[in-house]
């Protein structure tokens, strides 16, 4: 899906029978730019977290274990579209681009974990 907000991409699943390989991204993908730190964030059972918003921060978010719902918009006060990500059954990477909003909700019984990659240092 392609949208000026947000873009997602399929993760690319290397199948083994000791344990699934799962691609997250490399320097060559077009999806990346620069490194700037990794961060995991938990969120519990139907909790939120967020509006979040960064003025110059590109994100690529992926869900690690359990499901999420991400809700993302352009300005505060409009209707959010809806993303869900769920290990290891749909597994995507978003991409929220700068100066949008965004926040999230866990989906299932168990606490879901997310990995977010961004493109600055936070300090």
């Amino acid at each position: 899906m392609i949208n000026s907000k947000f873009k997602v991409k399929k993760i690319k699943i290397i199948k083994n029978p000791n344990g699934n390989l799962y691609k997250m991204i490399s320097k060559d993908d077009l999806y990346f730019k620069k490194f700037g730190e990794i961060y995991f964030s938990e969120v519990l059972p139907k909790k939120f977290k967020g509006w979040k918003f960064h003025e110059k921060r590109t994100q690529l978010i992926t869900v690690i274990n359990g499901s999420v719902r991400f809700y993302i918009k352009k300005n505060i006060e409009d209707k959010p579209e809806t993303i869900d990500i769920k290990f290891p059954d749909n597994m995507n990477i978003l991409k929220i681009m700068p100066k949008t909003f965004y926040s999230f909700k866990c989906m299932s019984k168990k606490k879901s974990l997310i990995i977010n990659l961004i493109d600055e240092v936070v300090k």
